[in-house]
């Protein structure tokens, strides 16, 4: 049984600009609702996706980046493989948008409630989403899930914890990480 995880590749909206607060909610918003840049490619030769059941979370960048990478749309898309939040608190400072990420999700680790799902919750929700990752390789032998950065990162703990090896790993756009039982 194999399960390869791969990061959406760099979407059009991650730019970095300096924002207030209410900025900063506006350019999550986006950055949720993008597709991938053109300029944003595999870094490396595609894996032959041929015998993979191909899955994606439901933002669309990780869709658009499974059909750029495998030329077809995902066989199964769900919520549970969305990125965990990208947490926002109402500071008054203006700050480049990846210093936003950076602080809001230190806070956000930390316990600072908000508007959004915690940090206890979104682990929670990683180790739920490995478990219908082993449950669909239990179905499909072998399942490629597109999906994001910080989720995959969670995901691959929770594999490695329940006895899967892991064999290559990268959180780059485009990254893929592949872990075996």
């Amino acid at each position: 049984m194999e399960i390869i995880l791969i990061r959406h590749g760099k979407p059009t909206s991650a730019t970095n600009p300096r924002l207030s607060a209410g900025e900063y909610a506006k350019w999550i918003h986006c950055y949720n609702h993008s597709n991938i840049a053109v300029d944003s490619r595999p870094h490396q030769e595609p894996i032959d996706c041929s015998k993979y059941f191909i899955v994606s979370s439901d933002l669309k960048r990780a869709q658009h980046s499974a059909s750029i990478y495998t030329g077809q749309a995902p066989s199964l898309i769900d919520k549970y493989y969305r990125e965990m939040e990208i947490p926002r608190y109402k500071i008054p400072l203006r700050l480049r948008a990846w210093t936003w990420v950076y602080l809001c999700r230190v806070l956000w680790m930390l316990g600072v409630k908000g508007p959004f799902e915690s940090f206890a919750v979104a682990k929670q929700r990683a180790e739920q989403a490995a478990d219908k990752l082993i449950a669909l390789t239990c179905k499909k032998d072998k399942v490629m899930l597109f999906s994001h950065g910080y989720l995959n990162f969670y995901i691959r703990k929770a594999l490695v914890k329940k006895g899967w090896r892991l064999n290559d790993k990268s959180s780059e756009y485009w990254g893929v990480t592949k872990l075996y039982k």
